[in-house]
């Protein structure tokens, strides 16, 4: 056998079983049968649209239109009525007292990683509207060590091309021609692979999603505080109407994203789009970043859904919870 014979065996089985890992992980059937059952809570609709961070920036912005939070240049949040009335809202009122100076990106990433919001994730997925973090993961390694060796491989063979003699015939470029389209083609199936396994909104997800932006349409409103609530959950931060917090939620935003892509360059995981871990968390579950989903947004970024979600996109949160627009957990 061959070299190049041997490597087209070896992506064609990886790939093989790399496919079939990746249909198995997108059409696992939900724990709980209630994955049809619509969602009308607003912050399960940010989670699916958004991931983390777009729940998050829902509570601001409706505490913000009531007057409980104040939100102000550069980036600064002040309580002014200290009542919450959802889990979420508590979550955003304790960050806020646990962040000096009340630095909106710092808050934002404490609040995206609190309980309340996590387990938004949890019942999700619970309903088979989004899939676990967890699930996938091994498959999604396997598609990076695909891709990383299918570019070695590629590299090496170069290399070969310019180390043969005059004796050797030009086999060294013969090797490099035959094995190019195997290696190519590895990498293309392991990148999709990833890319499917990253995106965590089911079907029924999508479906849930459409229903709702059918129902309450995505476009900048004002004056009533559901409507505001429900047009940042399914459209993002850029919705909005107050301009002001609209840039200071953008600027979070991007400011968390670059914070996360930091955290990234020096190995930390994709959770690092909400800051890090979830304190105390003793299954190191995480829903921000995306895998983006999720986006944050997570994420997920991709990483949940439509809009951004790992703060930064997904997993995971807001126009980010992978940052500002993109997703976090990414849609089927």
């Amino acid at each position: 056998m061959t070299y190049a014979t041997g490597a087209y065996l070896a992506v064609i089985v990886s790939s093989l079983v790399l496919i079939a890992g990746t249909v198995a992980v997108r059409r696992a059937a939900p724990r709980d049968r209630r994955a049809d059952a619509p969602t009308h809570d607003v912050f399960e609709l940010a989670f699916l649209a958004g991931g983390p961070g777009r729940v998050v920036d829902t509570a601001i912005s409706v505490m913000h239109e009531d007057g409980r939070l104040a939100v102000g240049g550069p980036g600064v949040v002040t309580v002014r009525q200290h009542t919450s009335r959802h889990p979420v809202e508590t979550a955003v009122l304790n960050a806020v007292d646990g962040t000096p100076g009340g630095e909106l990106s710092a808050l934002r990433g404490t609040a995206m990683r609190s309980p309340a919001v996590q387990r938004i994730g949890d019942r999700l997925a619970a309903r088979g509207l989004i899939r676990h973090p967890r699930r996938g993961r091994g498959w999604r390694a396997l598609a990076g060590f695909q891709i990383a060796g299918c570019v070695a491989l590629l590299f090496f063979a170069f290399v070969q091309t310019f180390a043969e003699t005059p004796d050797d015939d030009g086999r060294g470029v013969r090797f490099f021609v035959a094995i190019v389209p195997g290696l190519v083609a590895g990498i293309a199936v392991a990148a999709v692979c990833k890319s499917a396994l990253g995106r965590r909104v089911t079907g029924a997800g999508t479906s849930a999603l459409k229903a709702a932006r059918a129902a309450n349409g995505t476009r900048s409103v004002a004056g009533s505080l559901p409507a505001i609530g429900t047009a940042v959950a399914l459209g993002g931060a850029a919705l909005i109407a107050d301009e002001a917090l609209r840039e200071q939620l953008a600027e979070a935003q991007r400011a968390m994203a670059t914070a996360s892509g930091s955290s990234s360059a020096i190995g930390s995981s994709d959770g690092g789009s909400c800051g890090g871990g979830l304190p105390g968390d003793a299954s190191g579950a995480s829903w921000c970043g995306s895998s983006d989903g999720g986006s944050s947004s997570g994420c997920g970024s991709s990483s949940c859904g439509g809009g951004s979600s790992c703060g930064g996109g997904s997993s995971c949160g807001g126009g980010s919870s992978c940052g500002g627009g993109g997703g976090g957990c990414g849609s089927s």
